[in-house]
């Protein structure tokens, strides 16, 4: 394979990844901009906007980046993948929603500290340094309420559908795709290792919170073979 051709394939599946990433954050501000509502007080109100600045804030840089790899219209190439994503409907769905969906996206990120594509892992590196988005007294909020048995069932089905949500952030195992991004460094982990660190860190939250992850037959995505013990 000559080396046009291999810059041709980084190029397209880096492209694929910028919109992955896009969506998500697109997805995260549609999610906010929907729930601040739910938030009573002005300093939450507050916290809500400046986490969906960050989502647009972190869809700017990656729009320049798209069209430095080529693409023509970022927007356009993610804002139809926003379609039948539910809203939370409580103060603690979304609250759970971004904890769960912040965690699964540090790992995805994580996976290109070290990417041959330098302005991607440099941006990596930044958002990875961001403060969770849920910060202590809200975790513990929520821990309080999943201690009250009679509110474990409807937590349960909050934290099965956005497991579900989270994982689409961490790739299709076993694809082309997957495995010529890690041959060609573009990050350092196939969606495979991803997707069994996340629901390792999951299994921790869901025994804390009295909860159990979902049987593999429940979770409508194809699972590697390492992390079916689930």
């Amino acid at each position: 394979m000559t080396q046009k051709k291999l810059d041709e394939e980084a190029f397209g599946l880096l492209r694929r990844i910028v919109e992955a990433n896009a969506w998500r954050q697109y997805l995260g501000a549609n999610i906010l901009g929907h729930c601040i509502k739910m938030v009573g007080d002005l300093e939450g109100k507050r916290g809500v906007m400046n986490d969906i600045n960050q989502c647009l804030d972190f869809f700017a840089e990656l729009d320049d980046m798209y069209t430095n790899l080529g693409g023509e219209n970022l927007d356009v190439a993610v804002r139809d993948r926003l379609l039948n994503v539910p809203m939370p409907k409580s103060r603690f769905e979304l609250g759970l929603c971004r904890y769960m969906t912040d965690r699964a996206q540090r790992v995805a990120l994580a996976s290109y500290k070290d990417s041959v594509c330098k302005p991607f892992s440099e941006l990596a590196r930044v958002h990875l340094a961001r403060d969770s988005a849920v910060n202590e007294t809200e975790f513990a909020r929520m821990s309080e309420f999943c201690s009250e048995p009679s509110n474990t069932p409807h937590v349960q089905q909050i934290f099965d559908q956005w497991l579900t949500l989270s994982l689409l952030a961490l790739g299709r195992p076993d694809s082309n795709g997957d495995r010529r991004a890690v041959e060609m460094g573009l990050r350092n982990e196939n969606a495979g290792v991803l997707i069994g660190q996340y629901l390792a860190e999951m299994e921790v939250l869901a025994k804390s919170w009295g909860l159990r992850l979902p049987s593999p037959d429940r979770i409508p995505i194809d699972l590697p073979k390492t992390v079916l013990r689930v």
